[in-house]
């Protein structure tokens, strides 16, 4: 029997590069947030690699904000995403071109306390 990969997304995602600013919420110095970029956006999720030398584990708990950049901001219902998430998927990816630094795709899927903020006024 053909094995089909399900879609589990609730939202649609765009592929984007986006900045997006991330760290563990349980992270003792909550100050400490690492800054990456999003190669895919959604008001559901997010996906980023990293060079992190440790990655970010599954169901680890984040606080994200994701900003949308300007060239695209009439693209999208939002300009800025913020609020908790869950990691669901880390998977490892080839070294970078120098071979030394493993790298890591992360997929977080966001929490019910999601933040979308948009910069045109709704009437």
């Amino acid at each position: 029997m053909e094995r089909r990969d399900v879609e589990r997304r609730r939202g649609r995602r765009i592929n984007l590069e986006a900045p997006v600013r991330i760290r563990t919420a349980d992270a003792a110095d909550k100050a400490v947030f690492q800054d990456e970029t999003a190669s895919n956006v959604s008001l559901a999720g997010l996906y980023f690699e990293t060079e992190r030398s440790v990655p970010f584990e599954r169901n680890d708990v984040v606080v994200a904000t994701v900003s949308i950049p300007d060239a695209k901001k009439r693209e999208f219902p939002f300009t800025r995403l913020s609020g908790r998430g869950r990691v669901v998927r880390v998977e490892k990816l080839e070294p970078d071109a120098s071979g030394d630094r493993p790298r890591h795709g992360v997929a977080v899927e966001f929490g019910e306390d999601v933040t979308a903020l948009s910069a045109i006024p709704t009437r």
